[in-house]
């Protein structure tokens, strides 16, 4: 379990820290929030999933700004939620605390996220030194790993043969879309040969 203490900042907001690092801004979180969520696009959003819930007053924000917004919260420290809820005097509906990729691939939350493809945001402060585990939640959830993508195709009836899938592994950074559309056109299976032409149409697209 990792190291979270808490300091409390002029406001008498219990701030967390990890390894030195403050979850969120230590004077004024609550307008760093706001900034955050004015930055962010959901006026057509009504599910996401928010990587990070730090010190909360982000997620107190979206749900402040958005009170009709279903929001999916994915953590990944067992000892932030409690005071969250203590703090900041709100349940969490949708929050899930994964303290490994393995346990987000076995989740609903991720079956959930590749079939209805929910748009995912984190808010970067909130990780900490989570940092690497966040950042691998936030590939396979966007579909940016090689599992996500294998299945994000098998939701659209495509298999990825094993030859293309070897040679994928063998990269840890995020596949971008006109990579994802050379699987398919590179892939033997049979229902990709049926598909290829879309996806050489969208590649040239997408140059």
């Amino acid at each position: 379990m990792t190291n979270i203490s808490f300091t409390e900042n002029p406001e008498g907001y219990l701030i967390p820290i990890e390894s030195m690092q403050p979850l969120c801004d230590l004077v004024d979180p609550a307008s760093e929030a706001e900034k955050w969520v004015t930055a962010q696009n959901l006026n057509i959003c009504n599910e996401i999933v928010v990587l990070g819930l730090g010190a909360g007053f982000h997620v107190r924000a979206l749900r402040e700004n958005f009170p009709h917004l279903k929001i999916h919260v994915v953590e990944c420290r067992d000892q932030l939620l409690p005071i969250f809820k203590k703090q900041i005097q709100s349940d969490l509906d949708c929050y899930y605390c994964f303290h490994s990729l393995e346990e987000l691939l076995d989740s609903e939350l991720f079956e959930r996220t590749i079939a209805k493809s929910l748009p995912v945001y984190f808010f970067k402060k909130a990780w900490g030194a989570q940092e690497d585990l966040f950042y691998s939640l936030w590939k396979n959830l966007t579909g940016r790993s090689v599992y996500a993508i294998a299945r994000h195709f098998a939701n659209m009836g495509l298999e990825i043969d094993e030859k293309t899938m070897d040679s994928l592994k063998s990269s840890e950074r995020p596949l971008t879309i006109k990579e994802a559309t050379e699987i398919v056109i590179r892939s033997e299976s049979t229902k990709a040969k049926e598909q290829r032409s879309y996806f050489e149409a969208l590649r040239e697209l997408i140059k």
